[in-house]
């Protein structure tokens, strides 16, 4: 991974262009052809260095209510116990900790549902010991932002528009859930990658 491929790293977490080809507005940034942009954020990906490219959405907004989940399993149990409640569409950072409690997840679930009811469901499996629910109290910061380029060739904070978002006050329509899980789909990394979300909610691309 050189340079040019951290300040793209960086672009694409700070200032995505939603454009029907961001990848050309990319790539005129960085004075480069759109293809290399492509082929190098492929390249990324294959590596694993890039996991998803996706939009990210606030689910406290959207009326979710999540809790982080901290649990004691028996070692042996551990792997079969995670793999099992990864496949919960609402769980999320499932990691394993050298602690009493050696399992912790980030659980999320949607308007009407009982999160305390979706956590006792785990209950069920072989192996768990002990269960703590520790909800958000105060939320001092969210979300995280990786500074790939210490001397910046570019700058890539978001500008005041983008930061007034995160006060307004949100109610879904069934129109915007689709929208949300159309965008939430890993991006292809295309020449127009909004293209089939915009085909699929029969909207046009700049809409999108």
């Amino acid at each position: 991974m050189d340079k040019l491929d951290t300040e793209i790293l960086n672009e694409i977490q700070w200032t995505f262009p939603l454009v029907a080809k961001p990848f050309d507005e990319i790539a005129k940034k960085f004075e480069i052809s759109s293809d290399e942009v492509k082929k190098r954020l492929i390249q990324l990906k294959r590596k694993g260095v890039l996991r998803q490219l996706s939009a990210i959405f606030d689910t406290r907004k959207l009326g979710y209510t999540s809790s982080l989940v901290a649990m004691e399993i028996e070692p042996d149990k551990l792997e079969y116990v995670a793999h099992q409640i990864n496949k919960h569409p609402g769980v999320s950072h499932n990691y394993e900790r050298e602690h009493e409690f050696n399992l912790w997840f980030t659980l999320a679930v949607p308007p009407g549902s009982d999160l305390e009811k979706e956590v006792e469901k785990f209950s069920k499996l072989d192996g768990i010991k002990k269960t703590r629910m520790l909800p958000t109290l105060q939320l001092f910061k969210i979300g995280v932002k990786l500074d790939m380029v210490d001397d910046k060739k570019h700058e890539v904070k978001p500008s005041e528009e983008k930061k007034k978002v995160i006060d307004v006050k949100f109610v879904a329509t069934e129109e915007d859930k689709e929208f949300i899980r159309q965008l939430q789909k890993d991006m292809e990394i295309v020449d127009r990658p909004f293209q089939k979300a915009a085909e699929s909610l029969g909207m046009t691309e700049d809409q999108v």
